[in-house]
């Protein structure tokens, strides 16, 4: 039997593009062109369902600024192409390592905001209906995998929507290996992108050693992990659908951030409480997403009762009890110093993070292993794969014990300020980098042994604590 990858691929997406309402007869579409091969059968495949669509079709690119010569090759290759197609290019520069200096950013996250903030210059400029990304089914069963590692809860690993706003993935219910044989068949030409084959980036590693792993115990393992996706994006869905009618009811909005009923918001199953508030807090930071460590902290505050707390969200954000309300927006309310000694702040890694009320910052950055660590008292060099994410700042409790660099069991931290004749005054200004419930620094002293860098290191975490004017 004669097998045609272009009649088998098009009826796929078109069915994806009809089971997700992806697009409309009349859109002018924005297809997001890298030059790899995903995004050039993208396009292709929209050429050729243009007609039966009745859609317009445009060509975006973006060079990143990051891959010098290869980088300029993919922009003049996209250039080429579009005019083969006969179709609008609009194309842009940007000076990605930049961004990510100048906002504390991971080279990832900075890479996505300038992408994304060029798709929606380019929506607004052009009259574009829709954006077109070339994300596979390889690209869902990867996503969902790096944040279960992530620790992601349900929402996140419904892993890569479909449809959100106006970007779009037509190609989100079809394999790496069917649209090969697609561009084989097709005779398309697309160039290789050399940073996919760097495992420095956990999905590289993903794809390239912890899938191949998985697939000897599974073989179905990616089938596996876009059906939890699946499953887990409709959960969500009808539990958004419960959250967004109960939130009218117990949510308003003022001047200080998002106010919400405690009372009706503890009424809620845990589920809805979650969602309320994830809700909350992406309305006064657009983009922003609670971690379950912040969902707990909130559940704990508005359990306690009584007068005026609050606890640390990401970004400089907080939330705070007041009575039977509480506010969810930026800054904090007055705190004992009972409070201020249980207050933790996460780490940007990479980055800076102020630590409030400890006239200090802590500079995190990444490295390859094999560089010898520097003798200095204000920085620390830990394994990054032996700490668990995200790393949190706090001050000294009483019963912490960690195992210092040298030793084999756990001593209490109380008798560590001791021996080396620390003042009790001074302890408590002393930031304790902590991952999960263990102290992985005690900032300018000493490192736990657990996270020590070793021969076999790959990726050193230097965190160095920098002294604020």
């Amino acid at each position: 039997m004669f097998f045609n990858p272009l009649a088998t691929i098009l009826t796929g997406v078109t069915k994806t593009i009809d089971r997700y309402h992806l697009l409309k007869p009349g859109d002018c579409i924005g297809v997001a062109v890298s030059g790899g091969i995903d995004s050039v059968a993208l396009l292709d495949i929209l050429a050729n369902l243009r007609e039966r669509l009745s859609i317009t079709l445009m060509v975006l690119h973006l060079n990143h600024g990051i891959r010098g010569e290869e980088a300029a090759r993919d922009e003049r290759f996209v250039q080429d192409l579009s005019t083969r197609y006969d179709l609008p290019y609009v194309g842009s520069r940007a000076d990605v390592p930049a961004y990510k200096k100048e906002n504390s950013l991971s080279p990832q996250e900075a890479a996505r905001e300038v992408r994304y903030r060029f798709f929606a210059e380019a929506i607004q400029t052009h009259a574009l209906d829709r954006v077109a990304i070339g994300q596979t089914a390889d690209d869902q069963a990867e996503t969902v995998l790096m944040r279960f590692i992530r620790g992601g809860g349900t929402r996140g690993l419904k892993g890569i929507p479909p449809v959100r706003g106006a970007y779009i993935r037509p190609l989100i219910e079809i394999w790496r290996v069917e649209l090969a044989r697609y561009a084989e068949y097709q005779g398309l030409s697309f160039v290789q992108d050399s940073s996919n084959s760097d495992e420095h980036y956990l999905r590289n590693r993903v794809r390239r050693r912890l899938l191949p792993a998985l697939a000897e115990y599974n073989p179905s393992i990616k089938e596996h992990l876009v059906r939890l996706a699946q499953v887990l994006g409709e959960d969500d869905a009808y539990l958004e659908g419960l959250a967004q009618k109960v939130a009218a009811d117990l949510v308003t909005v003022q001047k200080d951030g998002i106010v919400i009923s405690i009372p009706a918001l503890l009424a809620l199953p845990h589920a809805l409480q979650a969602r309320v508030l994830q809700r909350a807090f992406a309305q006064v930071c657009p983009g922003g997403a609670l971690e379950f460590s912040h969902l707990q902290g909130i559940r704990e505050l508005i359990r306690e009762g009584g007068g005026t707390r609050w606890t640390a969200l990401p970004k400089g954000y907080t939330a705070t009890r007041s009575y039977e309300y509480l506010t969810v927006g930026a800054g904090g309310a007055p705190v004992s110093k009972k409070e201020r000694r249980e207050r933790e702040t996460e780490l940007v890694i990479p980055g800076r993070t102020q630590l409030a009320g400890m006239g200090v910052e802590i500079e995190a950055t990444i490295a390859h292993g094999g560089t010898a660590p520097h003798a200095d008292p204000h920085a620390a060099y830990l394994d990054y794969e032996q700490v668990v994410l995200p790393l949190r700042c706090r001050a000294f409790r009483p019963g912490d014990s960690f195992i210092p660099l040298g030793m084999h069991d756990l001593k209490k931290l109380q008798d560590f300020f001791t021996d080396l004749k620390i003042p009790r005054a001074e302890r408590g200004r002393i930031p304790l980098v902590t991952s999960g419930t263990d102290i992985c620094w005690v900032a300018g002293l000493r490192i736990d042994e657990r996270c020590k860098v070793t021969a076999g290191t790959t990726q050193v975490l230097r965190l160095t604590m920098i002294k604020r004017p």
